[in-house]
């Protein structure tokens, strides 16, 4: 099993999950009391359970529970409280150095007016505007303008991975203007403080253009304004359809140490020779599809990465996808070719899906074949099978199984149970 960190310790433990969920009732209980017009409590669950083997051949069963909930009123007013997070727990062996962990990844209270779109988040909230994608505890706030505009902004302290941020606070805004249906333009500003210093200032441009009907443009730039270089340009072109043909086009940039420069020392250093700080990659990217049939898609694809200090690659290949009511299969062929021999190779791959009445079916076959062999082994292919059952319009239960073989692992196999509950319950007022 590869240890790839994908749940790593946080510093939310299991209390505070329990602790905004006891909150989520409490506001459900003092914002719409006995006799507001009615209330409403929304949710889904979802419970997995994985067998896995650490990299040191350890066998982990583990067990994670995801929990979403939203409180809502119906009435007049627009008050809502949403909270979520996970949990996980090794019921056999242990993984990640440790036996269990959790994190409270939002929890906020929304006050949304009916007019101007204005929406206001109070609590931990999740912030995606322009150049901020982040988690904060504190205030979220956005609201139209006349004419065409718009403004948003937050600020509080970073929720970060690991032992949390110390003295630091965080702040930021979007402002924008935007012609119906035309285009929408966007300038983003943010700012973190450590211990009284600046550990990051980012300022972003973002855009979306439709200026014919077949004609759209999608992009974002960011810089950063600590070491004053470009982070990020990444712009897509989609055409079409004409026809039955449709043209997608990918032009970007990324300088990896102005985009990872607020977490270089962390990332970096227990990574090395796996990803130099240093690098930056331009890619260049292509993608013609066509409809056959109404039920046929067949596409190619084509994308040129060049970097500066690993010199550079092509990836290219096509797909065909046949869909039919309640059932599809397809397939793809593409070649890498690179400047070392990890990244010269043939990928190959067929899949399927069926439903039979209640019950989902998929099957997913991959294999990759080396050039040259990497730690013995010529061919890596992996084989996935998922089964998925409605129990009930809320219950659904379902079982996947994965078996590998790879340059890192001879054998790996993954089972994997997974019972999904959607559940909702209102709270009607009395007089």
């Amino acid at each position: 099993m590869k240890k790839n960190g994908i749940f790593p310790p946080l510093s939310s433990g299991p209390l505070i999950i329990r602790t905004a969920f006891t909150v989520a009732l409490l506001f459900l209980l003092l914002l719409f009391p006995v006799a507001a017009p009615a209330a409403g409590v929304t949710g889904d669950s979802r419970t997995y359970f994985q067998s896995r083997e650490t990299v040191d051949n350890t066998k982990v069963l583990g067990a994670y529970e995801y929990l979403d909930l939203a409180v809502q009123n119906r009435g007049p007013e627009t008050i809502t409280f949403h909270t979520g997070g996970w949990l996980r727990y090794d019921i056999t062996g242990e993984d990640f150095d440790k036996k269990s962990n959790s994190d409270l990844q939002y929890a906020y209270l929304s006050f949304k007016s009916k007019t101007d779109n204005a929406v206001v988040n109070l609590g931990r909230v999740m912030v995606f505007e322009g150049v901020a994608a982040e988690r904060v505890d504190g205030v979220y706030a956005r609201t139209d303008l006349m004419g065409g505009f718009g403004i948003s902004g937050f600020g509080g302290s970073p929720v970060e991975i690991g032992s949390g941020a110390q003295n630091a606070t965080i702040y930021g805004s979007r402002f924008s203007h935007q012609l119906s249906d035309i285009y929408k333009i966007g300038v983003s500003y943010l700012e973190e403080n450590k211990d009284g210093s600046v550990s990051r200032k980012e300022e972003g441009v973002d855009l979306w253009m439709h200026p014919l009907s077949k004609v759209e443009l999608l992009g974002r730039s960011g810089y950063n304004a600590v070491t004053k270089g470009w982070m990020e340009n990444a712009y897509y072109l989609f055409l079409g359809p004409f026809e039955k043909l449709r043209l997608n086009t990918e032009v970007s940039q990324i300088s990896y140490k102005d985009y990872f420069s607020s977490a270089t020392s962390a990332a970096f250093k227990f990574q090395a020779g796996v990803l130099d700080p240093n690098e930056t990659v331009r890619i260049l990217g292509e993608e013609a599809s066509y409809a056959v049939t109404d039920k046929m898609l067949v596409s190619a694809d084509y994308k040129l990465y060049r970097y500066e200090i690993a010199g550079h690659a092509e990836y290219f290949g096509g797909k065909i996808k046949y869909s039919l009511s309640g059932a599809g299969l397809g397939g793809s062929l593409h070649r890498m070719e690179g400047s070392t021999s990890n990244l010269r190779y043939s990928e190959y791959r067929v899949y399927g899906y069926k439903k039979f009445g209640k019950i989902d079916l998929a099957l997913d076959i991959i294999d990759v074949s080396y050039d040259s062999p990497l730690n013995g082994v010529k061919d890596a292919y992996s084989t996935s099978l998922a089964v998925l059952y409605d129990l009930k319009t809320e219950w659904k239960v379902g079982a996947d199984i994965e078996y590998s073989h790879n340059p890192d692992f001879d054998k790996d196999i993954r089972a994997f149970v997974k019972l999904l509950y959607r559940f909702g319950a209102g709270v009607n007022g009395g007089g």
